[in-house]
């Protein structure tokens, strides 16, 4: 009787590990274990955009690397980060509302935002061969899954209309 309740009470914690090992976590939290989103996820708590850490989704983020933010002016980029306004801005121009897989790219085009300012605006994807582009950024990583959606790590920082136009231009 004994061995029965023991192998019972292993299996139930070795499920319970195993279903735990299986969940997702959302996309705030999977940026923040990736190590090279620091300045991304800096904006995301400026803005307080709980979206990414508690909304269940379904989202795609278009995700820029700490390298992404180092090509931009720092004086632009500390401007930004000092105007809560314009930091909100900034990461919601990089979230789309839906899961959009990269196979889901081709037939898209385009992808509205969700930037307060620009509501109307689109993201352009096109393809380039067989990687993808969003706006001026190349798509680096695609389909990285979280439990609230999914995360395309790209290597330009997506600019809102109220950016100067020279930093608008496509990246090399």
């Amino acid at each position: 009787m004994r061995i029965k309740i023991a192998l019972m009470t292993l299996l139930l914690v070795l499920l319970s590990v195993g279903m735990a090992l299986s969940q997702t976590t959302n996309i705030y939290d999977t940026l923040k274990a990736a190590g090279n989103f620091t300045t991304y996820l800096s904006a995301v708590d400026k803005a307080n955009a709980q979206e990414l850490k508690k909304m269940p989704g379904e989202f795609t983020l278009f995700a820029p690397t700490d390298e992404a933010f180092a090509k931009l002016p720092k004086d632009f980029l500390d401007g930004v980060m000092a105007d809560d306004a314009r930091v909100r801005d900034l990461v919601f121009y990089h979230i789309t509302p839906g899961k959009y897989m990269a196979k889901d790219l081709p037939g898209l085009k385009q992808c509205k935002t969700l930037c307060p300012t620009d509501r109307g605006d689109l993201l352009v994807l096109t393809k380039m061969g067989d990687k993808y582009m969003v706006g001026t950024a190349h798509i680096l990583k695609a389909d990285v899954v979280a439990s609230n959606g999914v995360i395309h790590v790209i290597d330009a920082v997506l600019l809102p209309k109220w950016a100067p136009k020279s930093l608008l231009k496509p990246t090399s």
